[in-house]
């Protein structure tokens, strides 16, 4: 296959993916169970797809995929945007860029030449690091970009903003690791046979 080609099969799935994930931000707004949490706090099913854009284009081009669905969802009106009062840039960067960018790298210890049964759980470790560091930088932005002046900081901040992050971000995890090997075992060995490189 030319390098045109792959490149044009690339965007195309990147594009794929970031509808798939902006249907999926659309879904989860009317189910009840998934956004209990006040300024956008939620059970984020749309992470689903972002995830299989990274096992199946690569980490790389998972951040990038991920990084396009949030500008494709902003125009769209897809993703409510919540600004914190106070530290702005840090809140929108811990709240919104780190967290989709790292999401996108899910599949980092995915190998191409591996049984399907190591790579589950290959992804599923990376699955459970990036959601560990996705959680802690959105516990960071509600400690000093979300917390009342005097409290930014605190143990305080930390206590709460622990309490409402973990909230959605634990039960979104357990989701993902539920649900992505499921669809990898459904889909990938479909997409490595259409797809052969």
């Amino acid at each position: 296959m030319s390098s045109n080609m792959k490149t044009v099969r690339i965007m195309v799935f990147m594009a794929l993916y970031s509808a798939l994930t902006i249907v999926l931000d659309y879904a989860r707004e009317s189910m009840p169970f998934t956004s209990v949490w006040a300024n956008g706090g939620s059970i984020d099913i749309s992470l689903i797809a972002l995830v299989f854009a990274s096992v199946h284009l690569g980490w790389k081009i998972g951040i990038v995929t991920g990084l396009l669905e949030f500008l494709i969802s902003i125009v769209f009106s897809a993703t409510k945007l919540y600004f914190a009062p106070y530290s702005p840039l840090l809140g929108f960067l811990c709240d919104y860029i780190i967290p989709i960018a790292i999401m996108g790298m899910a599949s980092i210890f995915v190998k191409k030449n591996e049984t399907m049964f190591r790579n589950i759980i290959r992804l599923e470790i990376g699955i459970a690091l990036c959601m560990a560091i996705r959680m802690f930088s959105q516990v960071v932005s509600g400690v000093y970009c979300w917390t009342e002046a005097s409290d930014i900081g605190s143990l305080t901040a930390w206590v709460l903003s622990l309490e409402y992050n973990l909230g959605y971000g634990i039960p979104t995890m357990i989701m993902l690791l539920i649900v992505m090997p499921i669809v990898y075992r459904a889909f990938i060995p479909v997409i490595e046979k259409r797809y052969k490189s």
